[in-house]
Formats: structure tokens, C-alpha cells, sequence
């Protein structure tokens, strides 16, 4: 890949980035390497197919032109280092990106480069503000409106194609750039007595795929925007980068506070996982979270912890029984392959029990469907 961007980003992550990841994470240096590099190739590709859609390039534009995009972030990747963090700006880059293709992008980066799963979807975490913070720039730098963006990204995308593998150009090359340029070319074509069936049809397609986005994320609660971050220093002289107020703030205060004692009934509910609907398997943008909890607690070894599955009374009681035990289960493993000691780790599901929400209400039952976690021990 002779992209401007994968080069420029490949010497930064390669110089001060590749070596404490790959120890973090347990893989080869090698393995790793070529995780990034076709993390960013991937994001070179999706920004250049979205950036010509007219509907999607005010979002992009914004996105890279965000004050909270950090330029600076090239001067000190490291920062970005806690097993897979990313930035808010960097998660909503993937999403517009890849949108539901994510989890297909990351397996197929895991199957290329012979990474965990786990260990590509904090790599591509952690890929997203670095490739997010060189375009602000080059985009500042040249001044780039719209026309310039495409053009430069056609170049970039063009470079990188022969070095995507084929499962990545597969699932891009499938997405549709022009829906609604054809569909109002089908209005055209058709006399006037076709306009508002047609137009009914789209309108009940736009309501299904509204309804299908919102039921994907069955365990996203009201707290998953993040606009502050702060940086906490933990032992072993480690700066962890967090977002203000979050679930993981308030895990290392109560970790931190001497007064406080494990076992009690303090959860913390997590606020950025994300898990496919009726299933235990997580989305890979859940792994932003969980890379932080790793980091916290391998900076506290004698903490251990309880993780607990939780869901709404919706449904057989005996099934969300076994979900909820599944996703808890699911989140104590992803834990596992971060690094963390199984014997410090507890996984319950609780179904439907102990709900903090009124489960008549779909707020009420989005709030019950969640993952805790309970310090057992300090």
C-alpha cells in the first residue's frame, strides 16, 4: 500500500505505537503491523466511497473538521494506547464508515493478519483518531472543500486497492452509493399515477431500517455519547485517557478510595457495549470499553471482579436466563484475551431479575438489558 495516509500513519505507529501494543495485547509485532495497515486501508477506501455520496459528505467534512479532532494526536499516539481507546470523533468515523459491515471489516482484518478478534477491533479503535487526526490535517493544510476531498481520496483509495484483501473490497464494493438518485430516476421514468406508491414504498423501507438499526444495539443505554476526556494516572506510570463521568471514571474512584469496600452492592453499569440483537456476540465498537477496563485492571492486579448479565422481562424467562449468563460470559472471556487472570474474573447472568428501569417502557426495558460490574475484591 503506497497511500500517502498508510505511509504517513504507518511510520507514527510504527515507531512509537507497534511495539507497546503488541506487547499489551500478546501478539507479534508482524501480526500487528499488518493489522494497521490494512485498518487504515480499509478507512482510506470506506471515506472515499462516502465522501461521493451527497447525502453522507457534509457528515464526513464535519466529522474531519470537528475542533475535537485532535491533530495532535500524531505527536503522541501513545496516548491512544489502553488496550484498543479511542476517541468519540474515531468511533463515529467507523460507524459512518462501515456501519453494520464493522463486524465483517474486523474479522476480515483478523483473518488477514492472524490477529484475535478482540485484538484487531482495539487495534482498528485505536487506527480511527490517528487516520482521522492526519486528515484533519492534510485537509486544513490544502484547504479541501468537497471537490478536493474526493479527488485526493480517489488517489488514496486507488493506491491502497491492490493491497486490501479481497473480503474488504468485497464488503465496500457492496455498498450502494446512489439510492437515491435511482430511486428518483424510477419516479421519473413512471407517470404521475406511480409517484405515491413508490414513494410509500421508500418511506416503509426507511421506517424497517430504522427499526432494524435501533434493535441492533440492545445493550446501548442513554450514556453511550462521549465528549470529554480526561487522562488518569494509574500505577506503573500509566496515563489512561477515559471519557469524564463514564462507567470507567467512576470504577477507578471507587478503586482509588480507600473508604470503599468490595462485595458491597456498588455495580458499574457499562455504557458503551454493544451486542447483536438476541445474541452474546458483541460488536467490535464495544471494544473501546472493555480495552479500558483491561488497562485499569491490570494497573490494580489484586482487584478481582464479578461481571453480571442482566435483561428486560420481555420474552421466556428460562431464555433470557441463558442470554444474559452468555453475554456475561462473552464480556469475562474478551477480558481474558486482553490479559486479565481468569481467576480474577466472575461471569452470572441474573435474567430479568433486579431491574433498574420500569419494564413497561421501552426506555425502561433498554435500561435493564445491560452488563454490571461488581469489585469483589480490592
Amino acid at each position: 500500500m503506497s497511500s500517502s495516509l498508510v505511509m504517513g500513519l504507518t511510520d507514527i505507529f510504527k515507531s512509537q505505537v507497534l511495539t507497546p501494543f503488541a506487547a499489551r495485547s500478546g501478539e507479534s509485532e508482524s501480526s500487528v503491523m499488518r493489522g494497521f495497515e490494512v485498518s487504515v486501508g480499509a478507512m482510506v477506501a470506506g471515506l472515499a466511497s462516502k465522501v461521493r455520496q451527497s447525502s453522507a459528505a457534509p457528515q464526513v467534512l464535519d466529522l474531519i473538521n470537528n475542533p475535537a479532532n485532535d491533530i495532535g494526536v500524531l505527536d503522541h499516539p501513545r496516548s491512544l494506547l489502553g488496550e484498543g481507546q479511542t476517541t468519540g470523533l474515531g468511533s463515529k468515523l467507523t460507524s459512518m464508515l462501515f456501519g453494520g459491515k464493522l463486524s465483517g471489516i474486523t474479522n476480515t482484518i483478523s483473518a488477514e493478519s492472524g490477529l484475535r478478534t478482540g485484538t484487531a477491533a482495539s487495534l482498528m479503535s485505536l487506527s480511527a483518531p490517528l487516520f482521522l487526526g492526519l486528515l484533519g490535517k492534510r485537509v486544513r493544510e490544502g484547504r479541501m472543500d468537497r471537490s478536493k476531498l474526493i479527488n485526493f481520496m480517489s488517489q488514496e483509495a486507488a493506491e491502497v486497492q491492490e493491497g486490501l484483501p479481497a473480503g474488504i473490497g468485497n464488503l465496500l464494493g457492496s455498498e450502494s452509493e446512489s439510492v437515491a438518485p435511482v430511486a428518483s430516476a424510477v419516479v421519473a421514468e413512471r407517470s404521475s399515477t406511480w409517484i405515491w406508491p413508490v414513494l410509500a414504498l421508500l418511506a416503509v423501507a426507511g421506517v424497517l431500517a430504522w427499526w432494524i438499526s435501533s434493535k441492533r444495539a440492545t445493550l446501548q443505554n442513554a450514556a453511550t455519547s462521549v465528549s470529554t476526556f480526561v487522562v488518569r494516572a494509574l500505577p506503573g506510570n500509566v496515563d489512561l485517557r477515559i471519557p469524564a463521568g463514564h462507567m470507567e471514571d467512576h470504577l477507578l474512584v471507587f478503586i482509588q478510595d480507600p473508604s470503599t469496600a468490595a462485595g458491597t452492592t456498588t455495580w458499574f453499569d457499562f455504557d458503551r457495549l454493544l451486542f447483536d440483537i438476541n445474541s452474546a456476540t458483541l460488536q467490535p465498537a464495544s471494544g473501546e470499553q472493555l480495552g479500558n477496563i483491561a488497562a485499569i485492571l491490570k494497573a490494580y492486579p489484586n482487584v478481582h471482579v464479578k461481571v453480571g448479565g442482566y435483561t428486560d422481562n420481555t420474552g421466556d424467562a428460562s431464555a433470557n436466563q441463558l442470554l444474559s449468563q452468555q453475554r456475561a460470559d462473552t464480556v469475562k472471556q474478551q477480558l481474558i484475551n486482553m490479559g486479565i487472570s481468569p481467576d480474577r474474573l466472575e461471569a452470572q447472568g441474573y435474567g430479568s431479575q433486579y431491574p433498574v428501569a420500569d419494564n413497561a417502557t421501552e426506555e425502561g426495558r433498554q435500561k435493564n438489558r445491560r452488563i454490571s460490574l461488581l469489585v469483589t475484591q480490592k
